[in-house]
């Protein structure tokens, strides 16, 4: 069952800057893969960033100022197609010390994900026994934390599980500011694992921040009965006419087993005019942005196309 909140029940301002965090991952990877670059849909370099941040057409979707407020301390690589590619970054704010790990979603249709994703398997970091989808839960598991390519400081390749159990080897100020954990599609049902992970290990008293767009269901009711008691600050934020929140399905006794985390706000693109309703631009991150742009009185529809998008509705 979805549980919504009032509007103001979310800070609009932090919702668009977390999205522009994940556009900055989907961006660098989508410029890889147009580019041939199989380096960095591999493992970017600072270079592959930097080289994102300078370009003027993503200016919209993402902070330009990226580079200079952060550092990047590691990329985050999920296997996909047998492959290990890259998902997104743990990055770290110059300033504030808050760290933010962003994660991209899947650039293949949600349609064509195997059937194996949606088969409840055991998210076994709980003790309640729950049910999760075992494709996104066997993706969140076989995922790693590397060193960026080129980087002076290289560590060894450590899964995304480990550093879930034990977030402060990894990022040693995390017992002392806020982790702000933030996802799209795909990416969204890997975080949600993560930060249910993180309250039942080590770092379980730690200051955790949700923010996930498009999010799929995530599990069964015990799953997300268990983390709804343990995370107190998640804003799950979905588009009204977005299919991918109502899925996966997995029907027993009638009904369908899976469910979505609580604290769901809701932007609708079906009431404005300037979002195309052409199949898959309700799903996509850029609409989502703009939408909360909105929402937050910046009303820019060049949002929608920048980098190349094609969900602006023609005039």
């Amino acid at each position: 069952m979805d549980t919504h909140v009032k509007p103001l029940a979310i800070s609009l301002t932090e919702a668009v800057k977390y999205a522009k965090h994940v556009n900055l991952a989907d961006i660098l990877y989508k410029q890889a893969v147009k580019n041939s670059d199989t380096a960095t849909q591999t493992n970017p370099s600072l270079k592959a960033y930097t080289a994102i941040c300078n370009d003027s057409s993503f200016q919209l979707l993402i902070d330009p100022n990226f580079l200079t407020d952060y550092t990047v301390l590691y990329n985050i690589q999920m296997l996909e197609q047998q492959s290990l590619v890259y998902f997104g970054y743990i990055a770290q704010h110059n300033s504030t010390k808050e760290y933010v790990i962003a994660i991209r979603g899947t650039e293949t249709s949600f349609e064509t994900i195997a059937d194996n994703y949606f088969v409840p398997t055991a998210f076994k970091e709980f003790d309640s026994n729950p049910s999760v989808p075992s494709g996104f839960y066997n993706l969140y598991k076989a995922g790693k934390v590397v060193s960026l390519a080129g980087a002076n400081n290289q560590i060894k390749p450590v899964l995304f599980t480990t550093v879930a159990a034990n977030p402060a080897a990894l990022m040693k100020d995390a017992a002392n500011v806020r982790t702000v954990l933030t996802g799209h599609s795909l990416g969204a049902a890997i975080i949600t694992y993560y930060a249910a992970a993180v309250t039942v290990g080590q770092g379980k008293d730690l200051n955790l921040c949700v923010y996930t767009y498009a999010s799929p269901m995530t599990g069964d009711s015990t799953f997300t009965d268990t983390f709804n008691q343990n995370i107190s600050k998640s804003n799950r934020v979905y588009n009204k006419p977005d299919l991918v929140p109502t899925l996966p399905q997995w029907i027993e006794n009638g009904k369908n087993i899976y469910t979505q985390v609580a604290k769901g706000f809701q932007v609708d693109s079906s009431t404005n005019k300037n979002v195309s309703t052409a199949f898959g631009c309700a799903h996509q991150l850029p609409v989502y942005q703009y939408l909360l742009e909105v929402l937050n009185g910046n009303d820019n529809p060049n949002i929608i196309n920048a980098g190349g998008g094609t969900c602006r509705a023609k005039s």
